[in-house]
């Protein structure tokens, strides 16, 4: 790893302590990390902040962050790191009392800061984070694939939640004592849902506020909308694997049910949809979609089916 200096947001001189640290990981960000960091900013201004870009891609985002943002701290690795890994890069170098996380193909509001720090005050949170909305809603295939990502964190106006739901690596904050005993798995999908598992047992709360909304730029194109399903199905059975939650265990024990979850995933996908009245536009759009979105779920149930049965292949090939 070599790191590429930048001026920090706090000024040399001072020994005060940084108060937020925001870590982004960064992989081919080059046309998003602009948007990202001016949003970011907004967030932090008048705040003693941190913003450390983790970028392992090659292009030009660090050349980006050092002539737009001198402010900004950019990491650039000579080898490709999973947002897990590139997470855990920024915490290691971190400051500040509370770490924020988002990534470089999204947006936060002015208020993201604020309203994810509130739930702090109450000293048995851990960890607290936000919705997802969707940044580019004029891309179909990309309205398809949040949809079925991101389903169980649409924004809406309901209470927050505490430990009911996983905190999406792109919209959260962690106190930093937390995060040095449970960083970020080592993969890109997936990893902070093993994050909020594993932090089940550690004796804090997890807080999902649905309100905190940050945008983000979903991944775009008929052919990337089928892959990335395909690495979603086969990323979740390898998760389900390591956690073995009881509501699974059918599922892995009998990998061809996954092709029945358009039935459940479907029609629950329309019902968080009504909820979703901050963005009424969403539900006509699935509705428009649902014939792609029943086939991206397919390829999902295909990939799952295919991850737990080559999972078992090696536990007997090891044995």
């Amino acid at each position: 790893m070599t790191t590429t200096p930048a001026p920090s947001a706090i000024p040399a001189t001072t020994d005060d302590p940084v108060d937020i640290s925001v870590v982004i990981p960064a992989y081919h960000g080059a046309a998003t990390i602009a948007a990202c960091l001016a949003s970011v900013q907004r967030a932090t201004e008048g705040r003693r902040a941190e913003i450390i870009v983790v970028d392992s891609s090659g292009d030009r985002c660090c050349e980006i962050v050092r002539e737009q943002f001198p402010k900004v701290t950019c990491v650039l690795s000579p080898t490709r790191l999973s947002a897990g890994a590139a997470r855990n890069r920024g915490i290691a170098i971190a400051r500040g009392r509370i770490l924020f996380f988002v990534d470089q193909d999204c947006v936060v509001p002015h208020d993201w800061i604020a309203a994810l720090e509130k739930h702090f005050a109450d000293p048995a949170t851990g960890g607290a984070g936000g919705s997802l909305g969707i940044l580019n809603p004029e891309s179909l295939t990309g309205c398809g694939v949040y949809f079925l990502e991101f389903f169980r964190h649409f924004p809406h106006d309901g209470p927050p939640q505490r430990n009911r739901n996983f905190l999406l690596g792109s919209n959260c904050a962690y106190r930093p004592d937390v995060l040095r005993d449970n960083g970020f798995p080592d993969q890109t999908l997936g990893e902070d849902v093993l994050l909020s598992h594993q932090m089940q047992p550690q004796g804090f709360d997890l807080v999902y506020d649905p309100r905190v909304e940050v945008l983000h730029r979903n991944r775009e194109g008929r052919q990337e909308f089928f892959r990335y399903n395909a690495k979603m199905g086969a990323a979740s059975a390898a998760d389900q694997l390591i956690m073995m939650r009881h509501r699974s265990l059918l599922f892995l024990r009998f990998p061809a049910l996954a092709f029945l979850t358009p039935v459940i995933v479907l029609p629950l996908i329309f019902v968080r949809l009504l909820r979703c009245s901050k963005r009424r536009r969403y539900l006509p759009t699935f509705l428009l979609l649902l014939p792609l979105c029943l086939a991206g779920n397919l390829v999902w149930a295909a990939a799952f089916r295919r991850e737990v049965l080559a999972s078992r292949r090696r536990g007997s090939l090891s044995s």
